[in-house]
């Protein structure tokens, strides 16, 4: 998996094995694999890239939606989706990845527990929530990401 902080101006601790595990009998899910490496490299935080690419248009462009940051396994993190779900009425049982409250990057859990796909949730779309999934699971999702150009 290739490695996508940036590292430039922050830097966090690499997640923990038992952090993780923590984490996941609190959420009562199973973590990707691929998101658990990352997290093992930095803990969340800016990434090198600043899109993933969709099959239709969004409130954010034609053909990609924007991917500046990945959330990590903490309280600031991953952790912290419960408190955004219900602020801002979100489907049950996702992890947030990134977001502004208009529109968010998730894992999501609604119909299993392990190896989720990653969605993209779009609350001032015609439909609400307007929810398409950009990748089938983590590690295509991070496959996938790249830096648009204008």
């Amino acid at each position: 998996m290739k490695n996508i902080w940036d590292t430039e101006y922050e830097t966090k601790a690499p997640v923990t094995d038992r952090e993780v595990i923590e984490a996941e009998k609190k959420l009562g899910i199973k973590l990707p694999e691929a998101y658990i490496e990352l997290c093992k490299i930095h803990h969340g935080g800016s990434i090198i890239y600043d899109s993933f690419p969709t099959s239709l248009p969004t409130g954010w462009a034609d053909d990609h939606v924007s991917v500046t940051s990945i959330a990590g396994i903490d309280e600031e993190g991953i952790l912290s989706s419960s408190y955004y779900i219900e602020e801002w009425e979100l489907p049950e049982n996702i992890l947030l990845l990134e977001g502004d409250g208009h529109w968010w990057i998730a894992m999501d859990y609604r119909e299993r527990n392990e190896n989720p796909p990653i969605i993209y949730i779009d609350l001032e779309a015609s439909v609400d929530p307007f929810i398409l999934e950009l990748a089938p699971d983590f590690k295509s999702f991070v496959e996938g990401l790249y830096t648009h150009e204008d």
